[in-house]
């Protein structure tokens, strides 16, 4: 390439031209399929841009999710945090439809991605000739890595651009300084966290901190100085940017929630290690079910057999590669995460007959409180990917140099070049054929925008993440409002509606508004449910809608008809959780049998602790549930402590709680929660005593309280008065809970023997005590027995 005023472009046409190579075939349907795989976010990214471009045309708030989680809605705070991962995107959805618009937004990111390393390569290779540059340019939008973030969707990710050019303005200040190239790097800065905000632990911060650091080995404290404010002035502006998202959440700290994502780290081996649907390797290796899936996502770190060779050669012949060297090698090692893993096995020794993993830098960070961010080590390794791209640019530039090159004709060199460059996107290329998915919604779906008496749409499977983005995909389609769908990773919606509605309960579906049921037939095929949800669908709703290979769709009956009760017993991976609705408040009876070896549960109602046990042996329980009000609940069983996640069951085995029969009786329905004050923290929140004894037994239920904790000296006591106003001798024991921490509730059930009881009618009273002088707490209620620190509950007829 010499030099010309039209290279500038022609750069730029060329990666175009490779950005459509390394997509292909989606050049020849933009218009109808999305470029990235199946299990991916690209659905979910793509009904975003769809969101922007719609709410902006109907003057909708962008940032407020109102057809998602239908009625609440919620803050999408991602779409501010994060606006690379939808711009352009969005922009071009008002020109072309939104596939191309998606399509289109991908290309120009990898063409921004090619053009910025070239910007930089072009400053620092040291060389007059173009070709070099254009090679790091080249691997940057090759890198496996970054065409891992495309496969699923991440464009946050692979929207990479800043760095290059923040690097390149590093230097610029940090060797001249000047306000225009301090403005430029500090924006650089703030725009590189842009797509994704972890982009500030994975990106930002080891590159700063090694800039900083290879100053002051050099001595130039200015330029050390120079690079610390720069780094201090784009985090002010991040801050400043995102203060609305933190403000938001600082608000609703129920938001800020773990990443259900796992530690997802590189392998050792991954450096060597190709792509096996790599078309010219997959041919090549004989076992390619050896590599991991996960080679093939946004943790590849493969590095190639040409540019390997190319980078070690620019890390010997030229010195100043070595800083960009260090910095790839910090980010791969942190990419390794916590512990080494070598071909998909972690690396376990042994020292003195005991099995240890060996640690790695990352296991140190985990301590720090962005262990709960930086949860994806393997999302490092994008810095070492521009790094790699640099130190492949220091090598071609070597060659070019060479007697061997130097001595060809311009045309052969021509050739080499393009020989050379098909051979390098080659080896690269995870796929011979890119994947993409299909943008077409059946047409049935598509006119259900036009009906008026459609208020919202509930889609099943509503726990499979694949199931959801495509049912947010089909929103943009039918544009109704979602009973379901997410910002990130997790739904807002309480997932005991979610669990309940799935019985398609048409006076539930009614209630919650959804007039429409789409069932995704190959989600709930690969999950296990399709039998079971078609079985209730035409139990249920009755004869489908519409119904392809894809989906079904039902409309939702008018029926009457109540249950006052509904629930759902599910098992989940660490505890076993029961849905519950309830028409109205009132009492519930919960019987279960439990089953383990010595093991402590907890159980809690919505998540506020209820009772804590020893499990031995296969044993009954029946407790008490109190609805303070209509609507849906879960009750939770948990072992403690949990099984850990990943276990190796041939040295370690986990006892787990083994949890049949579940069966929910209604006792009562009314207002239930009539609080009654007892000093130091005691709340008798409600209780339910029989006016008539009906049966062998008499059964006092109560739900108690917390407000402080209580120990094993306080102690509850239940009287019953015959009709003298005399304690009965069958009166129930006095009992002490233990100890119990402040904030918990705990419910109960008495009973007294009818057979032991004359026919007449009886007052029962309650009350807590402490030992060991056996003074009772004072009743602060005003209700009858007060005056004698005690609370009459009401009186139980027994007849002849």
């Amino acid at each position: 390439m010499r030099r010309q005023p039209y290279q500038p472009w022609l750069v730029i046409l060329i990666y175009f031209l490779a950005a459509l190579y390394l997509t292909a075939p989606i050049h020849n349907a933009l218009a109808s399929r999305f470029v990235g795989g199946a299990a991916g976010d690209v659905y979910g990214v793509a009904r975003q841009v769809w969101w922007y471009k719609t709410a902006l045309q109907n003057g909708d708030d962008v940032f407020e999710q109102s057809l998602l989680a239908y009625p609440e809605g919620f803050r999408a705070v991602r779409l501010w945090a994060n606006p690379l991962q939808f711009f352009p995107m969005w922009l071009f959805a008002f020109l072309v439809p939104l596939p191309a618009a998606y399509n289109a937004g991908i290309l120009l990111t990898l063409v921004l991605n090619g053009w910025s390393m070239y910007a930089l390569a072009r400053r620092k290779l040291g060389t007059a000739n173009r070709f070099p540059a254009f090679v790091s340019g080249l691997v940057f939008i090759f890198f496996p890595t970054l065409q891992g973030h495309l496969l699923d969707g991440n464009v946050g990710m692979l929207a990479q651009w800043p760095i290059p050019l923040l690097i390149l303005y590093l230097f610029e200040y940090a060797d001249h300084g000047g306000a225009r190239r301090f403005f430029s790097a500090a924006l650089l800065f703030m725009l590189g966290a842009l797509g994704n905000t972890a982009q500030v632990i994975y990106v930002l911060a080891p590159l700063a901190l090694l800039f900083v650091l290879a100053r002051l080995q050099r001595r130039d404290h200015l330029g050390a100085l120079r690079a610390t404010v720069v780094t201090l002035a784009g985090c002010a502006f991040l801050l400043l940017f995102l203060s609305p998202v933190l403000a938001y959440l600082i608000g609703n700290p129920q938001l800020i929630a773990a990443d259900d994502q796992a530690h997802q780290s590189i392998d050792l081996l991954g450096l060597i290690r190709p792509s096996f649907a790599n078309p010219f390797w997959g041919n090549i290796v004989s076992s390619p079910q050896r590599f991991l899936e996960t080679d093939v996502g946004g943790n590849a770190s493969y590095v190639g057999v040409i540019g390997g060779f190319l980078a070690l050669l620019g890390i010997f012949q030229r010195r100043e590669a070595r800083w960009y060297l260090l910095v790839g090698f910090v980010a791969w090692l942190l990419a390794l995460g916590p512990v080494l893993q070598v071909n998909d096995r972690v690396l376990v020794g042994s020292i003195g007959g005991y099995q240890a993993v060996l640690p790695l830098p990352f296991a140190f960070l985990m301590g720090l409180p962005i262990s709960e961010i930086a949860r994806t080590p393997a999302h490092f390794i994008v810095l070492f990917a521009a790094m790699f791209s640099l130190l492949v640019g220091f090598g071609v530039a070597v060659c070019h140099s060479s007697q061997l090159i130097q001595r060809r004709g311009r045309y052969a060199q021509i050739f080499i070049a393009a020989i050379f460059v098909f051979a390098l996107a080659e080896d690269y290329k995870l796929f011979g054929v890119f994947p993409s998915l299909p943008a077409e919604i059946p047409r049935e779906i598509q006119n259900l925008r036009r009906r008026r008496d459609i208020e919202a749409v509930y889609n099943v499977p509503y726990d499979d993440t694949q199931a959801v983005k495509e049912a947010m995909f089909l929103q943009t389609a039918h544009a109704k409002p979602m009973i379901a769908g997410q910002g990130a990773r997790t739904t807002t919606v309480d997932r005991a509606r979610l669990a309940l509605l799935a019985k398609f309960r048409p006076s539930l579906l009614q209630e919650a508004g959804a007039d429409i049921v789409i069932i995704n037939k190959e989600r709930a095929l690969e999950s296990g449910q399709l039998d079971l949800l078609h079985w209730r669908a035409q139990q249920g709703l009755g004869e489908p809608l519409f119904e392809d290979q894809r989906y079904i769709v039902y409309e939702t009956p008018l029926r009457r008809d109540r249950a006052p009760a509904v629930y759902s017993p599910i098992a989940e991976a660490q505890s076993h959780v029961t849905y519950i609705y309830k028409e109205q408040p009132g009492w519930l009876e919960f019987n279960v049998v439990l089953e383990a070896v010595n093991r402590r549960v907890h159980l809690s109602l919505n998540d506020t602790p209820l009772e804590t046990l020893l499990v031995n042996g296969r044993i009954p329980l029946s407790i008490p549930l109190p609805m303070a009000r209509r609507g849906y609940h879960s009750l939770r069983i948990a072992p403690d402590p949990p099984c850990p996640e990943r276990i190796d069951t041939s040295v370690l085995q986990c006892q787990r709680v083994t949890v049949e029969d579940v069966r929910i009786e209604v006792l009562s329905d009314g207002a239930i929660y009539d609080p009654i004050r007892i000093a130091d923290g005691i709340i008798l929140a409600g209780y339910l005593l029989p006016e008539e004894a009906d049966g062998e037994l008499i059964k006092i239920r109560f739900w108690w309280r917390f407000e402080a904790g209580r120990s094993e000296k306080d102690v509850r006591f239940v009287h019953v008065l015959d009709e003298n106003g005399r304690p009965v001798p069958e009166s129930p024991p006095d009992h002490n809970f233990g100890t119990i921490p402040a904030g918990s509730e705990l419910t109960e059930t008495v009973t007294l023997d009818k057979s032991k009881l004359e026919a007449g009618e009886y007052r029962v009273l309650t009350g807590w005590y402490e030992l060991p002088q056996a003074i009772r707490y004072d009743v602060l209620t005003e209700v009858e027995g007060a005056q004698d620190d005690t609370v009459v509950l009401g009186a139980v007829r027994i007849r002849d």
